[in-house]
């Protein structure tokens, strides 16, 4: 990545996708910390009104050195904005027009000319892999990019986690494959207390593809106990939504996709991830 490209912008505002995981918050921070050294100015911004869940919280509450810059809707025009951890500027700034470039690895949106894609199972961590040999990233950020890699790789758990190449870059920040004490530690299932407002809020993305708008959510558990009412919930959405329960107890998957008024079922034996799994066979199967 050539971070000339940033060098004709007054500010460069680096943001990861609304309602920010520990690899949006992660590979935000990181960025600006990257462009400042390089002498240019940046500015990391989360969203007014966004939210954390629960596993980011915990991961990333005992490493974050400082907090990002909170930017209003009304504030957001007339700006140029790295995108960090998605691609789809329905996720964050709403206008293609506004994204300098973005580093990801999710599926292509087709929004973004200057994007660096990758298939590491955390954008922190191919931000690591990508300046760690013209940039010295200190013991604190290697942890950083660590507790990111925890949450979207779910403690290697997740089946977006490839060990050899994953896992070697793990290495390469100085820590172990070794990733249980940390899932005892760190891991919060979804609180389902108020189970209606998580069905409706929790992991909540917008995806624009050529074909479809759709919203997707998903549920982190150690049960299936309201199972049947998380696939009722998606069966009677307003519009397109792919809902995604997670039974970290067996470990098992099932996702419930409602395209065009009519509900689709898939169940996998594994940690499911929604990025590099389901998506991807989502896109391939109704974006024909």
């Amino acid at each position: 990545m050539d971070l000339n490209i940033f060098k004709n912008y007054d500010t460069v505002y680096i943001t990861g996708h609304r309602n920010p995981d520990a690899d949006s918050l992660v590979s935000a921070k990181i960025m600006q910390d990257i462009l400042t050294d390089s002498g240019i100015k940046a500015q990391w911004v989360i969203w007014q009104g966004d939210k954390v869940d629960p596993v980011s919280a915990s991961l990333l509450e005992d490493v974050m050195d400082r907090q990002p810059t909170v930017l209003p809707d009304s504030e957001i025009n007339g700006k140029k904005f790295l995108l960090v951890d998605h691609n789809d500027v329905l996720q964050s700034v709403g206008n293609k027009s506004l994204a300098a470039a973005a580093i990801d690895h999710h599926s292509p949106s087709g929004q973004i000319e200057q994007l660096f894609l990758s298939d590491y199972c955390c954008t922190a961590l191919y931000i690591y892999m990508m300046f760690r040999d013209r940039y010295s990233f200190s013991a604190a950020q290697k942890e950083q990019i660590f507790r990111a890699f925890l949450g979207d790789s779910v403690f290697g758990r997740s089946s977006r986690y490839k060990a050899e190449k994953d896992g070697s870059a793990v290495r390469l920040l100085g820590y172990s494959n070794d990733y249980e004490e940390y899932f005892k530690k760190y891991f919060v299932p979804t609180d389902l207390a108020d189970y209606k407002t998580a069905f409706a809020e929790n992991g909540v993305k917008s995806y624009k593809y050529s074909w479809a708008e759709m919203k997707s959510g998903y549920i982190e558990a150690m049960d299936t106990k309201l199972l049947a009412e998380y696939k009722s919930f998606v069966r009677n959405y307003g519009g397109n939504f792919l809902g995604i329960w997670l039974d970290y107890s067996v470990p098992k998957t099932y996702a419930f996709f409602k395209y065009n008024g009519h509900l689709y079922e898939y169940e996998y034996d594994c940690v499911a991830s929604r990025a590099a799994l389901i998506m991807p066979y989502i896109i391939k199967t109704f974006g024909k």
